[in-house]
C-alpha cells in the first residue's frame, strides 16, 4: 500500500472506536434513560448517524485495498 493509503487507513482505525463508544453510549441511553425512548426522533437519528458512521469507516478501509490495487497514472 502506498504510504498515503497508509496513513489515511491509520487515522480511519483511530477514528473507528470513537463511533463504535458513541453507538454503545446511544444504547446504554436507550436501555436506563426512559425519557431518551419517549422521544422517537431524537432515537431514530442517533441510531441511523452512528450506523452509517460505522459501515461507511468499513467501506473506506475496503475501498483504500483496492485502489492501491489499480493500475493508474498518477495525475
Amino acid at each position: 500500500m502506498s504510504p498515503e493509503s497508509l496513513r489515511t487507513a491509520g487515522i480511519l482505525l483511530i477514528v473507528l472506536p470513537t463511533v463504535i463508544f458513541g453507538g454503545v453510549s446511544v444504547l446504554t441511553l436507550l436501555i436506563r434513560d426512559p425519557r431518551y425512548r419517549q422521544n422517537p426522533l431524537r432515537q431514530q437519528l442517533s441510531r441511523a448517524g452512528h450506523a452509517h458512521a460505522g459501515v461507511l469507516l468499513i467501506l473506506s478501509l475496503v475501498a483504500l485495498f483496492y485502489v492501491d490495487q489499480t493500475d493508474l497514472a498518477p495525475a
